[in-house]
């Protein structure tokens, strides 16, 4: 009697869990038929909208047709085991554009095959709904009809820009889109001190520096145009932007004061960015460093601002930019980190690990995110002292901030190179004073 009845407990379990199962897919078709609907509806919206807007008396597709055929996609995908289905109505959903596409290009030369376009898209976007793919379709979804929208904007922008620009911008996406993924991330050379992918990414962000902070100037004008460079260009690399900025001067004519602003801006985001990066990573070092690069930081905001309002006078100079990207300073500065790169492996290597500081000073006259990463690390895992981390990430620092200072004097020449070596004694003289007295 008991062994039946659990044969019957066991029956009623295995029937809970196939209507379980049931449930759970038929949710999920409801899903993805209910993403698809709303892809759908949300394209064909727009083309109906904008197609009202031209007044076009005959329309090919609205809102009612893209709903209907990415329903249709999200139906071919459900119901087929494969992507046959899919494909045959991929098919005839091309063979009723194409149709409608040559029928309207006969009737008006200057018809466009945008919404036959999408059309297509809206299906394939409703099979990506059925196969499960809801975030793909939706957010697929939102790119295509925020892209169909943008039709005044994209024929605005083709035609301000020249040759030179379009150039420019192909150039750059080249570099950091073909080549910088392939680039090998790992050592060579000396003391596998060279790493391909990183110094190209260097040769990315000086590049792209210089690429910003044109259109940023082109945007807002010399003046503000370089203090929003510098503040973007601190978040990714000081050292890059303190070199763009100051060719700026050089080759181009930008304003000294201005450019000098936008340098000492970048490298107080450079003391933020220590502060953040030490923190996450060996919270300890926090309080040690807070206060001596609060102080330079302070003393970078207050000269920033002086610079830049003393740049009023000379900002409405015109600027000869003719090329918005440039590729060989970019490489002659990835040179250079590279071989300061190998002189750093050296030192450790012959010197040991007492040498700590001295390898922060070397090192950071390179690139202070090459002391700032390993050290913290070693603070955090507790194979080094926080105070003993705290001075060899003050010191990298300040080589850091000399050796740009140095290289806004040698590059843009004494009007930018003078207030940015004041401004830097004194960041560098408030941080250790501010280290010193509250030790």
């Amino acid at each position: 009697m008991s062994r039946a009845l659990s044969a019957l407990g066991g029956m009623g379990d295995t029937a809970g869990g196939m209507m379980g199962t049931n449930l759970d897919d038929l949710l999920s078709a409801l899903l993805a038929a209910g993403v698809a609907i709303a892809a759908g509806f949300l394209i064909g919206f727009e083309r109906e909208w904008t197609q009202a807007l031209e007044k076009r008396r005959h329309a090919f597709a609205g809102a009612r047709t893209f709903t209907l055929v990415s329903f249709s996609g999200a139906l071919c995908a459900l119901v087929s085991e494969g992507a046959l289905l899919v494909a045959a109505g991929f098919i005839a959903i091309g063979g009723l554009a194409g149709y409608a596409y040559a029928i309207e290009v006969r009737d008006s030369d200057s018809r466009g095959g945008t919404t036959e376009i999408a059309l297509l898209a809206a299906f394939l976007l409703g099979a990506a709904a059925g196969d499960g793919q809801t975030l793909l379709a939706s957010a697929g979804a939102v790119a295509v009809a925020l892209t169909l929208s943008l039709k005044d904007e994209v024929r605005h922008l083709a035609r301000a820009l020249n040759e030179t620009e379009i150039h420019a911008t192909i150039r750059f996406l080249a570099i950091s889109v073909l080549i910088l993924p392939i680039a090998p991330n790992r050592g060579f050379g000396p003391y596998d001190a060279l790493n391909p992918r990183e110094l190209w990414l260097m040769v990315v962000f000086i590049s792209g520096l210089s690429f910003l902070g044109y259109w940023l100037v082109k945007a807002f004008g010399a003046r503000q145009g370089t203090m929003a460079a510098g503040l973007v260009g601190g978040l990714a690399s000081s050292t890059a932007t303190t070199l763009s900025l100051a060719r700026g001067v050089r080759d181009h004519g930008a304003p000294p004061r201005a450019a000098a602003a936008g340098i000492v801006m970048a490298n107080l985001v450079m003391t933020v960015k220590i502060a953040g990066v030490a923190g996450a990573l060996a919270p300890p070092l926090l309080p040690v460093l807070a206060r001596p690069l609060g102080a330079a930081g302070a003393v970078g905001v207050v000269a920033a601002l002086l610079l830049w309002r003393r740049s009023g006078d000379s900002a409405s100079a015109a600027l000869s930019i003719t090329n918005p990207f440039e590729l060989r300073p970019a490489l002659m500065f990835a040179g250079l980190i590279a071989v300061i790169s190998v002189l750093s492996a050296f030192v450790g290597d012959r010197i040991g690990e007492t040498a700590v500081f001295l390898l922060a000073f070397v090192s950071g006259l390179a690139d202070v995110d090459a002391v700032v990463l390993p050290v913290s690390r070693q603070a955090g895992a507790g194979a080094l002292s926080a105070g003993s981390a705290s001075i060899a990430i003050l010191i990298a620092a300040g080589a850091n901030i000399l050796a740009k200072g140095a290289m806004a004097m040698v590059v843009g020449g004494r009007p930018v190179g003078f207030p940015v070596a004041l401004s830097f004694a004194a960041m560098i003289a408030a941080a250790a004073s501010a280290f010193l007295l509250w030790r």
